[in-house]
């Protein structure tokens, strides 16, 4: 748990101790990251607002060096951009009863055991609207997957070299270098990550992608519908014999 207040971390701590969870209290982020280097954990319950580092921060970071760890948010406030943004595994808002926070713990666990063997779990949305982007992630967390969003293609290669990616998912139309460039440059730099683009319309013909862009893994055309990306998403991954753990 993290957490500037040291009488809510103590109180938590506590408690879930009480209910048979081994709990441990940091700080601040840098605590947090200081501990997880030292020991494994299971789970990570976060406040937003702290000093030195916030919880949006901090979670970018586990994103990227403990990318199996679920994160929770506890906040005293809900912003939907900040939450499509950050892309906990789940959150919720002060003030709180302890069974709900309870109850958040066991569905996070056992969401988190039934996700293991998924090959698929980490994806990138690369779309410069924001609105699109935010939704595509909603969706994305709402289907047990974890969402990274990023604006641009540029931005998408350099947390490509980064962190865990397992697939991606990108508009055709980008600012700088768009969708089919990017697809191209993915595939150079790792051949076998799933690759899918979205265009506006039903078909990369019509988008001006030409026959270049049908070296993607798939295609999506908005609006874009929840089933869609899953059974693309699930069609995509790799069999188990093809996976290199």
């Amino acid at each position: 748990m993290v957490d500037d207040d040291a009488n809510l971390l103590e109180l938590l701590a506590d408690t879930l101790t009480t209910i048979g969870y081994k709990a441990l209290g940091a700080k601040d982020g840098m605590q947090a990251l200081q501990m997880l280097r030292q020991e494994k954990f299971d789970l990570m319950i976060s406040d937003i607002k702290m000093p030195v580092m916030d919880g949006i921060d901090l979670l970018k970071k586990v994103r990227r060096y403990y990318p199996r760890l679920p994160v929770l948010f506890i906040t005293g406030f809900t912003v939907p951009e900040v939450m499509g943004e950050a892309s906990p595994d789940g959150f919720l808002a002060k003030p709180f009863r302890i069974s709900r926070l309870e109850k958040l713990i066991e569905q996070t666990l056992v969401g988190r055991r039934e996700s293991v063997d998924s090959p698929i779990r980490y994806v990138m949305v690369v779309d410069d609207n924001d609105n699109s982007r935010e939704a595509l992630a909603d969706m994305l967390t709402a289907n047990n997957y974890i969402p990274l969003s990023v604006s641009s293609a540029q931005e998408a290669l350099g947390e490509l070299d980064e962190g865990r990616i397992d697939a991606v998912i990108a508009g055709i139309k980008l600012p700088g270098m768009n969708g089919v460039s990017l697809l191209h440059a993915i595939k150079e730099k790792r051949p076998g990550m799933p690759v899918v683009l979205v265009a506006a319309f039903s078909s990369p013909d019509d988008t001006g992608g030409g026959p270049d862009s049908f070296a993607a893994d798939g295609f999506l055309h908005k609006p874009l519908k929840a089933e869609n990306v899953v059974e693309l998403l699930s069609e995509l991954a790799p069999a188990p014999a093809d996976r290199i753990e």
